[in-house]
């Protein structure tokens, strides 16, 4: 069948340009908004209603139902994770702006060590120690960042360098040995016991998360780096200073890295050199991701990024008092990772398609 000026003009006509509207486009408005309104509320609490899910499982069933409720548990639980926190943090800002720092476990090791030695060692006070210590985390996103931004390698490849090195140096600081001696009690302190019924350590990582969460979500800066993870090459040309933005991005990273480093040294009353390995880093990003697909889907956000945290550290937890194998534990978290990348993943690209 041809095509003719009349065939085009008229409405009835069976031309292939003209076609009867599809039953999705006869749907009622209102039922096409609340099909989106429940939609958006599924892709943003959905992490929130497992978590809820999966706490009541643990604490009805039969295996766990004696142990995980307690309020000691739950504590223990809520004290243990200010590290891991405070590393998804740590690993949450670069991914902000499109970068990986995949170092921050391994920094946290270095940091931890390098507090505990200053103050058993060499004697430092508390207050200096912990300075020091958090200068160092500092100085290696410094150096991260500006390998990173400056020179241009890929962040992926400088940061697991970097990480290798770093236990390199915690294996030669310490020979494989803890250090715990001579800590001062009043370091101690800061990590251990309660305020007002709870951990003091969830405090430390409410504060962090709350400063993380307005330099993101209400500062020029955190939307800058938000502009540069959505398109760097439109960031860079309405004039922001793309380079300098992802260094301090890096630096920040270190800087939470090393406070979650003297956190450990105060929690563990010393150093572990087993801690700071790809396991921390591994879980830390799992979370972020996770926190990807809720609250904001398709961000990096703090919200989603702590709801996530617990949710793994809770079901974990669960998975360990039933019994269950260690390396259950390790496939739970790297099976995890997957999932959260590949459904951020996929919401990003979908809304990135709606826009």
């Amino acid at each position: 069948m041809s095509v003719t000026p009349d065939s085009l003009s008229d409405p009835g006509s069976h031309s292939p340009l003209v076609r009867p509207p599809d039953a999705e486009e006869e749907l009622n408005p209102t039922e096409s908004v609340w099909r989106a309104r429940a939609l958006d509320f599924t892709e943003r609490y959905a992490l929130a209603v497992l978590f809820v899910a999966t706490f009541i499982f643990f604490s009805t069933w039969s295996k766990t139902s004696s142990t995980f409720p307690t309020a000691a548990n739950i504590k223990n639980v809520l004290g243990s994770q200010a590290v891991y926190g405070i590393l998804a943090l740590a690993i949450m800002i670069p991914l902000v702006c499109g970068e990986f720092d995949f170092s921050v476990g391994s920094l946290a090791g270095l940091t931890q060590v390098f507090c505990a030695w200053f103050m058993s060692v060499d004697g430092f006070p508390v207050w200096v120690a912990i300075g020091v210590a958090i200068g160092i985390g500092a100085l290696v996103g410094l150096s991260n960042g500006n390998t990173v931004a400056r020179v241009g390698v890929n962040s992926l490849i400088v940061t697991l360098g970097v990480a290798s090195v770093l236990l390199g140096i915690v294996e030669w600081r310490t020979k494989g040995l803890s250090v715990s001696t001579n800590i001062p009690k009043s370091f101690i302190n800061l990590g251990s016991g309660e305020w007002f019924g709870l951990p003091k350590t969830i405090y430390y990582l409410a504060g962090a998360a709350i400063v993380t969460y307005y330099m993101i979500e209400h500062t020029p800066f955190g939307r800058y780096l938000q502009s540069i993870g959505s398109n760097r090459e439109a960031a860079r040309l309405v004039g922001l200073p793309v380079e300098r933005l992802v260094l301090l991005s890096f630096v920040l990273s270190g800087t939470l890295a090393g406070i979650a480093g003297v956190l450990w040294v105060s929690l563990n009353g010393g150093a572990n050199p087993q801690l700071g390995t790809v396991v921390q880093t591994l879980v830390a990003l799992a979370a972020a991701y996770l926190g990807a697909t809720a609250i904001k889907p398709g961000r990096f956000n703090v919200i989603g990024t702590m709801l996530a945290v617990f949710f793994l550290a809770f079901t974990v937890n669960g998975l360990s008092l039933a019994g269950v194998a260690n390396w259950i534990n390790d496939v739970f978290n790297g099976a995890a990772l997957f999932v959260a990348v590949l459904i951020s993943t996929i919401i990003g690209r979908k809304r990135a398609g709606v826009a």
